[in-house]
C-alpha cells in the first residue's frame, strides 16, 4: 500500500506533467465547449472557473441559454433545414470527464466495532476515471431551451439520466416567467447552486449487508456540503433504500422531477423561482399521492463581471417523502438562506438550512429528534491566472435516532491548475475537525481524505 508520501509523489507527478504540457502548448489552443463554440467565446465569459458561473453565466443559464437581454434561440447559429433551424451538432453536445487519479482514506481505526468488516476503508487507490459525463443543450427555437444530461460512474457501475427538461422562456414579456418541465436540479437559482461548486460531493461509503427497511452501518461519511445534506440518521426513501445523513436531498437534491418556475417581474435586483415536484428521493415516478413544493427569492445587490452579490431565502415543503425506522411516513421540510459574493477572481459564499420532521410517529417517540440544521462557508481564489485555490468548512448539527446521530465538521482544502479553460488537475484534502471527540463512529473514525485528479470538459 502506498503512504502518504507517495501519494504526494504522484500528485506532483500529475502537476508537471501539466507544466510541460501548458508550455508545450500555444495559448490560442484553448478548447472551448458546446455554448462557447456556439457564440465564438471562451469559456470565461461565463464562468469565473468552471463550473462556477459569474453574472453573465448565471442571466445566460435564466434566459433558456440564449444571450442575456436577448431571444435569440431561433436566430443565432442556426441553419435552415426544410422549415427547421437547427444549431450545428457541435453547438449542441458536450462530454465532461472527471475522476480522482489516486485517493488516500485515513482512519483511527480500521473497521473499529459496528462497522462492516468486510469493507477495507483504510486504504490508498487509484481510480481515474470515475465519472463520465454526455450532456446536450441549447435552443430548438426562438425561445425554447433543453438540456439532457447523461452520467455514467464507472465505479459504481450503470448510467442515468441525470437532468432532462425543456424551457419556455419570457411569457408574457421578457424576463417575467421562464418555465422549465422534467428533471432539474431545483436551486439552480439560488446563490449557492450545489451542482456547481470546486469542492464537488465525495460518496458515503455503508454496510454491504442493508436490506429494505434495515439500520445500515455506516462505514465512511460523505463529503458533501453540510447546509444541503440529509441531516438525519434513521431514515429511508419509500422503497426502503437508506438515506445517507450526508446524501443530498430536498431542494438541494440534485434533480428532481417536475415543473418550476423563475423570473424577474421587478428587474434585474429580484429574482423568484416556484416549484412542484413528485418529491424528494423519487426517482421518474412517484410512489404518492402527495407533492413537494418549493419556493425561492433571490436579491442581487450587485451585478457586474468584476463585482456581484446576492442573498437568498429559500423553503422547501415535503409530502410524506420520507420513512423512519418504524416505516411510518414523515413529513421533511427544509427551510435556508444563502449569499454569495464575487470580487473579480475571489469568490465567497455561504449556507445555512434548519431541516425539520413534521408529527414524529409514536413508535419513535423520545428516540428521534426531528430537527437538524448545516452550515457551509466557502471562498475560491484566483492566485495567479490558471491556478485557483478554494477552502470550503462544514458543520453538521444531525438529527433522527438518538443512538445513531453523530454530528460533523470537517474543512476542505483545494488547489486546482487550468492547463486550459476546460482542462484542470487538482488536489484535495479533507480534514475532521472532530476527530479528537469520543467513539469511533464514521462521523469520528475518519481523520481525512486526499485526492488528486484531472477535470476535463469538451
Amino acid at each position: 500500500m502506498l503512504n502518504r508520501l507517495s501519494i504526494a509523489v504522484v500528485a506532483g507527478g500529475v502537476l508537471a506533467a501539466g507544466l510541460l504540457s501548458l508550455f508545450a502548448m500555444p495559448d490560442q489552443a484553448h478548447a472551448i465547449p458546446a455554448f462557447a463554440r456556439k457564440y465564438n467565446v471562451n469559456c470565461t465569459v461565463c464562468h469565473t472557473a468552471p463550473p462556477i458561473l459569474n453574472h453573465y453565466g448565471q442571466r445566460f443559464l435564466e434566459n433558456g441559454y440564449q444571450l442575456p437581454g436577448t431571444e435569440d434561440g431561433g436566430i443565432t447559429g442556426k441553419r435552415k433545414l426544410g422549415d427547421l433551424t437547427l444549431d450545428d451538432v457541435t453547438n449542441y453536445i458536450g462530454f465532461r470527464l472527471v475522476g480522482n487519479v489516486a485517493r488516500n482514506w485515513s482512519f483511527k481505526n480500521q473497521n473499529p466495532a459496528g462497522l462492516d468488516p468486510g469493507v477495507v476503508e483504510n486504504k490508498t487507490e487509484f481510480t481515474f476515471p470515475e465519472i463520465f459525463v454526455l450532456f446536450a443543450g441549447g435552443t430548438v427555437t426562438k425561445n425554447v431551451g433543453f438540456m439532457i444530461e447523461l452520467g455514467h460512474d464507472v465505479e459504481g457501475g450503470g448510467a442515468a439520466v441525470e437532468r432532462g427538461f425543456v424551457t419556455f422562456n419570457n411569457i408574457g414579456r421578457h424576463d417575467l416567467l421562464h418555465l422549465r418541465v422534467g428533471k432539474f436540479d431545483p436551486n439552480t437559482f439560488s446563490s449557492y447552486a450545489t451542482v456547481r461548486q470546486q469542492l464537488g460531493d465525495i460518496g458515503e461509503s455503508v454496510s454491504s449487508s442493508c436490506t429494505a427497511f434495515a439500520p445500515c452501518t455506516l462505514n465512511r461519511v460523505g463529503l458533501a456540503p453540510s447546509a444541503f445534506a440529509t441531516k438525519f440518521y434513521g431514515l429511508y426513501d419509500r422503497s426502503g433504500n437508506y438515506l445517507s445523513p450526508f446524501g443530498a436531498s430536498l431542494y438541494n437534491s440534485g434533480a428532481e422531477v417536475g415543473v418550476d418556475v423563475h423570473g424577474r417581474p421587478f428587474g434585474d435586483w429580484f429574482l423568484y423561482q416556484v416549484g412542484v415536484v413528485n418529491g424528494a428521493n423519487e426517482a421518474l415516478g412517484d410512489s404518492n399521492k402527495g407533492k413537494d413544493v418549493y419556493g425561492m427569492v433571490r436579491l442581487d445587490f450587485a451585478r457586474s463581471n468584476n463585482f456581484a452579490a446576492n442573498v437568498s431565502g429559500f423553503a422547501y415543503i415535503g409530502n410524506s417523502n420520507a420513512k423512519v425506522l418504524s416505516m411510518d411516513d414523515v413529513n421533511w421540510n427544509r427551510y435556508g438562506v444563502s449569499a454569495r459574493a464575487t470580487y473579480k477572481m475571489i469568490d465567497l459564499y455561504a449556507a445555512f438550512a434548519i431541516d425539520k420532521i413534521n408529527k414524529t410517529p409514536a413508535s419513535v417517540a423520545g428516540l428521534f429528534d426531528s430537527t437538524a440544521s448545516g452550515l457551509t462557508i466557502g471562498a475560491d481564489a484566483y492566485v495567479t491566472d490558471r491556478a485557483l485555490l478554494s477552502v470550503r468548512y462544514d458543520n453538521l448539527d444531525a438529527g433522527g435516532m438518538l443512538d445513531q446521530r453523530k454530528s460533523t465538521t470537517f474543512i476542505g482544502v483545494q488547489a486546482k491548475y487550468y492547463m486550459r479553460t476546460n482542462i484542470a488537475l487538482f488536489v484535495r484534502d479533507d480534514f475532521n475537525i472532530r476527530k479528537s471527540e469520543e467513539g469511533d463512529s464514521a462521523g469520528r473514525n475518519l481523520r481525512n481524505a486526499f485526492f488528486s485528479g484531472i477535470d476535463i470538459v469538451f
